[in-house]
Order: C-alpha cells, then structure tokens, then sequence
C-alpha cells in the first residue's frame, strides 16, 4: 500500500479482513483496504492527534486514544460511536487489546497504566503504578495473557500481572528511555 496520507501515529492490522487501521495526526482515523489500495472508512475521532487506534475484532469496534485524553469506541461496520470518555490525565500513548478476555489495557505520560472492562461500561477495574516517566507501550503476553509488560522513558521494563497492583519484576539497565516492547512469539518462554 503506498498512498499519500497524513502523519500516521500508529498502524493495526485486521486479522482477517486486508484492513489497515491508521491513527492519524490530523485527528481522523482511517481503514485502508492494503489489496485494493482503497479507502474503506474515515472517522473524524477528534480535533487533536490520535496516537494509537486498536481493532477489537470479536465486537467489530475499534477503541482509539487522542491527544485530549479521552479514548473512543467506534464499531467499524456501522460507524456508531460506542463510548467516548476521558481515560488519563495526561497523553495516552498506547492501547493494547487482550486477546480473549473484555479488557484494553492503555499507557500514558500520566505513568500510569490503566485496564478497561468493556463487559463493565467501560470501566477502569485496574490502575498499576510504579513509572517514575511517562509509559511508551505495554504487550501482554502471548503464553500468559494474564500477565504484561511496559516501556517507560525511566530507562526501565516492568512485568505486571492482571489482578496486582504491583509489577513482578523490573527489569533496568538501558542508558534511555525505552520506547517499544514485545515478547518473543516462540519458545517456552
């Protein structure tokens, strides 16, 4: 797919469809069809950059963070806006979906990481603190989906588990901020 386009924050990929779903700096958030090369859909999500949008496939919906601190829900087939809310108190940076349970969790320049129950209204059943700077991305674990990391500008990772407040480990030693995290998706650990 090579197409002109506004700046593009993030980028998710439809696991079934040839959708990409694009975050986009001018506040809008587009699916792209990457065989055909077309545009499928825009939504004018807000007036301030979108920095992060994740498909939840099993809703049809995707959820989308903004520079005005609030996430939105939209479902992509009917372009229904689901929940519009404020979700942190400063820049939300990431959103990570889990893969079976009705979860997101979202990381913010606030330092703090929150967990969303769609199941719940939307509600925020899990706060984790312990950045000491602003938390870049967080990934759950693809062998134990209850467990999850972050990456933070504190120059530190730090492995959570659903259900504690408290991280159980941290693992430190960059000489930066750190910026990205992913678990390696074989291999017994």
């Amino acid at each position: 797919l090579s197409v002109s386009s506004e700046r593009v924050k993030s980028v998710d990929i439809h696991p079934t469809e040839s959708w990409a779903l694009a975050a986009l700096y001018s506040g809008n958030v587009t699916i792209w069809d990457y065989e055909s090369g077309s545009n499928v859909k825009t939504f004018e999500v807000s007036d301030l950059p979108v920095r992060c949008a994740k498909f939840i496939t099993r809703k049809q919906w995707f959820v989308a963070s903004s520079d005005d601190m609030r996430l939105r829900v939209y479902n992509y087939n009917t372009m229904e806006k689901i929940k519009d809310f404020e979700a942190h108190s400063d820049y939300i940076r990431y959103v990570e979906v889990h893969p079976t349970l009705p979860y997101f969790l979202t990381s913010s320049d606030d330092m703090t990481i929150k967990c969303w129950d769609w199941d719940r209204g939307f509600d925020c059943t899990q706060l984790f603190e312990g950045h000491a700077h602003y938390v870049m991305m967080v990934k759950f674990n693809p062998k134990d989906t209850n467990t999850f990391a972050s990456a933070s500008l504190d120059r530190s990772i730090k492995v959570w588990g659903l259900g504690s407040p408290l991280p159980h480990y941290t693992l430190e030693g960059h000489e930066r901020g750190v910026n990205c995290i992913d678990y390696y998706p074989s291999g017994d650990k």
